[in-house]
């Protein structure tokens, strides 16, 4: 396999190994990952020089196989690879990365360059995938040019592409979230408007009967307001992705708020609510912030607890940070599910037919916990049923 001749009028170098060593030296960042994949070793230094020295990092490949294993394992930029080759020839290793299952590897640039240069060996190389087939005798100016063309045309595309997967994601949030609030929605809203009219269409309804449906109308309302609270602080941290400003906080007079509101739902499921506030100072921390995850964990724990089941809310002050936690004798939380109850729309495979729910309820909770410095985490609890979840805070 000859050398290429000569079609530009730039000097051709042909350096010896100091000269080599000492431009390689000299490239600080290369502008792309360059394979040649090349049997004759004078032919693959020459390209390697000259596309080193225009700024790309060069691999080099004697034959078919350890050119294989260099794609696996760098995933370069752009390959430019030989036909005629020892132990797997360019052909099936054209067919090989463009069948790969690896996206990055699949849709690498190739550039082949032979001694066949046939219509037939053209429109075979082209059949296979590659971008540009060179036929022996080719310019090394061409194969630079081609070869900067090719991976600019390449970068450009991966920005594209995650642009668009971006925005993809994006709207796909949007959708979530509006599904989400819309199923919520309509519930509450069924449940307002069956108490209602069930008051309105039973004049002679027992003070009992019309108090129990005023206070699910009054609980559903309440909900719904929680709802857009929700929606909007979490809107806030994750468009701003910064923190929320910490005020001054009776963390007691707090817990009052949160057993007036879950006092009588937890009566309603004949459940008990202990609350345990140990923390007599004030601290500093966002209040609508910790309301609402202190809620969405109660209203877990009422929602997965057994019926005359107990649910404990806490609060100690320790050395360096401020424990809270909310626990439950529920079912619990299958081991294999533990990793992923905090994910944004996740719920359970065992209680998505069992109870309602968006699914945000613990998402919500841990970025709240998060952007006010603190964290959220589900505690390990051996034997028996049993859900607790601890909130932590540095020096609140």
């Amino acid at each position: 396999m000859g050398l290429p001749t000569r079609q530009d009028n730039s000097p051709r170098l042909i350096p010896d190994s100091k000269s080599l060593a000492h431009t390689f030296k000299q490239q600080d960042k290369a502008d792309g990952n360059i394979l040649v994949v090349e049997d004759e070793e004078s032919l693959s230094e020459i390209l390697e020089f000259n596309l080193h020295r225009q700024g790309f990092s060069v691999l080099l490949a004697a034959d078919g196989l350890e050119a294989c294993r260099i794609i696996g394992r760098e995933k370069p930029d752009l390959i430019l690879l030989d036909i005629m080759l020892p132990l797997l020839n360019g052909w099936e290793i054209c067919r090989m990365v463009r069948s790969h299952q690896d996206q990055q590897i699949s849709q690498t640039p190739i550039i082949m360059l032979s001694a066949l240069g046939t219509e037939g060996d053209k429109l075979k190389g082209y059949d296979l995938g590659a971008n540009i087939y060179l036929p022996k005798p080719y310019s090394i100016k061409e194969v630079v040019l081609q070869s900067r063309q090719l991976i600019e045309q390449r970068k450009k595309q991966a920005q594209l592409s995650e642009k668009l997967a971006s925005i993809q994601k994006w709207f796909e949030l949007q959708d979530h979230w509006q599904q989400a609030l819309f199923h919520e929605l309509r519930n509450q809203l069924t449940v307002i408007s069956g108490m209602a009219e069930h008051i309105s269409k039973n004049e002679n309804l027992s003070d009992e009967h019309s108090n129990l449906f005023s206070e699910q109308i009054s609980t559903s309302s309440h909900y719904l307001g929680s709802l857009a609270e929700n929606y909007l602080l979490i809107r806030q941290v994750e468009n701003n992705s910064g923190g929320l400003k910490a005020e001054a906080l009776n963390l007691s007079d707090l817990f009052d708020e949160l057993v007036n509101v879950f006092g009588m739902l937890a009566q309603q499921k004949s459940c008990s609510l202990d609350v345990s506030c140990h923390v007599n100072k004030v601290i500093h921390l966002h209040p609508i912030g910790l309301k609402i995850i202190l809620s969405n964990l109660l209203e877990n724990a009422l929602k997965y607890t057994f019926l005359d089941g107990k649910i404990h809310l806490s609060a100690t002050p320790r050395e360096s940070h401020l424990d809270i936690h909310v626990c439950d004798d529920g079912p619990g939380i299958p081991y294999k599910e533990r990793d992923n109850i905090f994910e944004k729309f996740y719920r359970g495979q065992d209680q998505k037919e069992r109870t309602g729910g968006s699914g945000l309820g613990l998402y919500i909770a841990r970025t709240l916990a998060r952007a006010m410095g603190g964290e959220l985490e589900l505690m390990e609890h051996q034997g028996g049923n049993l859900c607790c979840f601890r909130l932590t805070f540095p020096e609140a």
